[in-house]
């Protein structure tokens, strides 16, 4: 039960936040401070909100400053102010080492994989549907027959009605790749088009400026980032080094040049980055160290005996000498 001092103590400062909440009504809001605030609101529907520190002073600010902030992203997506009255786009994103997630204004849910983000307008939903992907998104996008859903990746636009999709496409990739689960996509770079079928993948290479699709020989492995597993098709540990560096926010050290094509397959259900390191370990002659944020890889003469359970089917194709 609270005291009378507590009371008039959490009175005072209520007024206080509500004087300054009404003075500041009608004035425009920066687009920096539009900015956090919409951050803010994403983070309190993902039950991702940040602990205040004690203190009955912060503790009541935070929590009046909660209310505004929720008011007002009510009213974004609710009132749908016009883009006129608002400058600037959304952005959304996650870090290296982090993932993220979002639903958007019609109900399109759109996760993150680590060093990626979507920029969409204000506007988004009121007469279509665009938005920009620098990195790694899986789309489950919510079925509107009369607004159709464009994501710009890169050379690659990628339209979809009531689809579940993955896009990979980090700027410093050779290749653009879109994935289809589910649904209907067309892919189109500078002028040409392809339709997707679900099961089928199209990718884009920047350095012969070729656009193919076929069907994805693994499919499902495009979106298992999703529930914390790697997936590997033959990928080299040159390009699983990079995949590290975003995902783990660390670095890689080559001491060997030969271990850089080495190629794996598989999945790994744990993909702590110990774990991850150890199967490789396991199944390639590599051996590893820690320096830091600095993982230093390097070649081992003799393969130790694979433990088929703790691999899961792990692959390893060694290059040709």
């Amino acid at each position: 039960m609270k005291s009378s001092t507590d009371r008039e103590e959490e009175s005072r400062i209520e007024a206080y936040y509500r004087e300054q909440w009404d003075s500041a009504r009608g004035r425009e809001m920066p687009p920096e401070a539009l900015e956090r605030v919409f951050h803010a609101i994403c983070k309190r529907m993902n039950g991702k909100t940040q602990r205040f520190a004690p203190g009955r002073l912060l503790r009541y600010a935070a929590a009046i400053f909660a209310g505004a902030v929720i008011s007002l992203g009510i009213r974004m997506f609710f009132d749908r102010v016009p883009a006129e009255s608002v400058q600037g786009d959304f952005t959304v994103f996650a870090d290296r080492g982090q993932r993220s997630n979002i639903s958007l204004p019609d109900g399109t849910k759109v996760w993150l994989n680590s060093h990626s983000k979507i920029t969409y307008p204000r506007d988004y939903g009121l007469h279509e549907r665009t938005l920009s992907l620098s990195g790694e998104a899986y789309f489950e996008v919510a079925a509107d027959p009369e607004k159709r859903f464009t994501v710009n990746a890169g050379d690659m636009q990628v339209e979809a009605l009531g689809t579940s999709f993955n896009v990979k496409a980090y700027g410093d990739d050779r290749e653009t790749v879109a994935t289809l689960f589910s649904g209907s996509l067309q892919a189109t770079v500078r002028g040409k088009t392809l339709t997707l079928e679900p099961e089928h993948c199209v990718t884009f290479d920047r350095e012969e400026n070729r656009l193919i699709s076929r069907r994805a020989e693994n499919a499902a492995y495009a979106s298992m980032w999703r529930d914390s597993e790697l997936a590997f098709s033959r990928q080299t540990m040159d390009e699983i080094a990079v995949m590290f560096n975003r995902l783990y926010n660390v670095t890689i050290q080559f001491e060997s040049e030969k271990i850089r094509n080495i190629r794996f397959s598989g999945v790994i259900k744990n993909n702590s980055l110990d774990n991850v390191l150890e199967i490789i370990s396991l199944t390639a002659p590599i051996v590893y160290r820690h320096r830091g944020d600095t993982i230093i890889l390097s070649e081992r003469k003799k393969i130790t005996r694979v433990n088929k359970n703790i691999v899961q089917s792990f692959k390893t194709e060694l290059p040709m000498k």
